[in-house]
């Protein structure tokens, strides 16, 4: 699937210009004559970049950049600022924009950055994969949810010997394994067997537990649970981050992928 592109910019010319030579480079081309246009396609339409003009009617580029960003679901695609303007820019850094073309829109600069902020995102997207090993299914997916909202490529398994040979096809960037992953391969041979290759000697292996305490409900468990820690870090995990929480998540794996 190519990748989508979306132009808001309230000059025909530069729109079509644009347009053309993207379309002629293997990309699909979304096209807005100011920001509310931009605003409205960016609520049905898949886009990979946006490029912007910063003065158009209607909505201005300063605040569909605003409302971009504060949404969660397209907070990370990577957006172009079109401006000769110097406070414009200046103005636009503060707000963490880094990609930037000159007006006049040059076609050839315009393809130039759009291949250079993909590159980038792809090296980035790599060096972003986790892979996840859990009994609950349920949970995985809220795990992955939350990795993938902040730009990660994430594999989910409720299968230890899926887990063991997806990780060495991809070599991930971390694992994240629940300590109580029970059965013929239970978490502590998992972290064992990833181990011993010499290609995964460098991964991070981060450990965890998905129940509450009111699961755990009697002292067996608890001691359990500390056993299943135990028995995972001796085996050579990197680090046990606690119970899964939703809204510290990301804050406990944030280093791994930043």
């Amino acid at each position: 699937m190519p990748k989508r592109i979306l132009i808001a910019d309230d000059e025909p010319t530069v729109v079509a210009l644009a347009r053309q030579k993207l379309q002629s480079q293997g990309y699909a081309v979304e096209t807005a004559r100011n920001g509310k246009e931009a605003w409205d396609i960016l609520q049905t339409a898949l886009v990979d970049l946006v490029v912007t003009d910063v003065v158009m009617p209607v909505m201005d580029g300063v605040d569909l950049y605003k409302e971009i960003k504060k949404t969660p679901r397209l907070a990370n695609i990577p957006i172009v600022i079109i401006t000769d303007n110097r406070i414009f820019r200046e103005s636009f850094q503060t707000l963490g924009v880094e990609h930037f073309l000159p007006k006049p829109l040059d076609a050839e600069k315009l393809i130039h950055k759009v291949e250079y902020i993909f590159t980038c995102a792809d090296l980035e997207r790599k060096n972003k994969q986790a892979l996840l090993l859990g009994a609950n299914a349920v949970v995985n997916k809220d795990m992955a949810k939350i990795l993938q909202d902040q730009g990660c490529v994430v594999g989910a398994s409720t299968d230890p010997i899926e887990f063991i040979s997806n990780s060495l096809i991809l070599m991930p960037r971390a694992v994240l394994i629940d300590v109580l992953v029970k059965g013929d391969v239970p978490s502590r041979d998992v972290i064992r067997s990833l181990r011993c290759f010499t290609r995964l000697s460098s991964m991070d292996i981060l450990v965890f537990t998905q129940f509450a305490p009111e699961d755990i409900g009697s002292m067996q468990g608890i001691e359990e649970l500390r056993q299943a820690k135990n028995d995972c870090m001796e085996a050579g995990a990197s680090k046990y981050i606690g119970r899964f929480t939703p809204t510290t998540f990301w804050d406990m794996v944030r280093d791994k992928f930043v």
